[in-house]
């Protein structure tokens, strides 16, 4: 019997289930020798205790009123945060994550079903903070920026981004690469199916991604994500340490 990849040629709500969050090794990529690996989150339940201290560093530094998760997965992020007293809400596009795989402490009133390249389901200026973790990586380049603009319209005072990056953990660490940029319905290149088993569709630098949410009414505040790193144990976050993270402050 050939086993089979499991990555596609169009990545959608559907193969965001219970083998991607859950399942140990759960995903199946090709290597580039020919080998069939696997991949997943492995967490059965979407418990994430660490959690917690970035909320509460989250609370220190914005001290807002209210949180938007974009592409909450199974909700744990907004649990937590509505622990340290932040009415926090998402939403996310994958069926499983949002009923069958939700966290069992968030709410489902909490966590919506939306596909964020369709217009949110919020009022302009809603939200004093909104986060967006391990998420644009997964948005296609046809799509980013209409997401980018709905992630402006939406954030009333603070921008919190954890973006993953080339050299930041990628099969192209410590390579002279400029990642890659998948496009709807083009086949995976074998050489990069274990990038894109996770979702990634748009592997880039860090100054590619700046210039991406370059906007005059909002300012990127580098000494903030010092801050931010300093409140938080260094084993907690090393990957997004590794990758990008970018806090953006509205200042019209």
């Amino acid at each position: 019997m050939i086993e089979l990849s499991d990555v596609p040629n169009k990545f959608t709500g559907e193969y965001y289930d219970g083998d991607y969050f859950a399942t140990p090794k759960g995903k199946k990529f090709k290597r580039s020798n020919g080998s069939i690996d696997g991949w997943s989150y492995g967490s059965p339940d979407g418990e994430w205790p660490a959690a917690r201290s970035i909320a509460e560093a989250w609370k220190e530094i914005f001290n807002p009123k209210n949180i938007l998760d974009v592409g909450a997965g199974r909700g744990t992020f907004i649990a937590y945060a509505r622990d340290v007293g932040i009415e926090a809400e998402g939403f996310d596009f994958s069926e499983w994550a949002v009923n069958d795989g939700r966290y069992i402490r968030c709410r489902p009133e909490w966590l919506k079903l939306h596909d964020a390249t369709h217009s949110w389901p919020y009022d302009d200026d809603s939200f004093d903070l909104v986060i967006a973790l391990d998420f644009y990586e997964h948005i296609y380049l046809d799509d980013l920026q209409f997401v980018i603009d709905e992630l402006y319209r939406v954030a009333r005072k603070w921008i919190f981004l954890q973006i993953a990056i080339v050299c930041g953990g990628s099969v192209f660490h410590k390579k002279k690469e400029k990642g890659y940029i998948l496009n709807k319905g083009e086949k995976v290149p074998v050489e990069i199916e274990a990038n894109a088993v996770a979702g990634h569709v748009t592997l880039q630098e860090e100054d590619w991604w700046i210039d991406k949410f370059e906007n005059e009414e909002w300012t990127t505040r580098k000494d903030m994500v010092n801050h931010f790193c300093s409140l938080v144990d260094p084993s907690i976050i090393k990957n997004w340490v590794l990758n990008l993270i970018i806090i953006l402050e509205n200042i019209r």
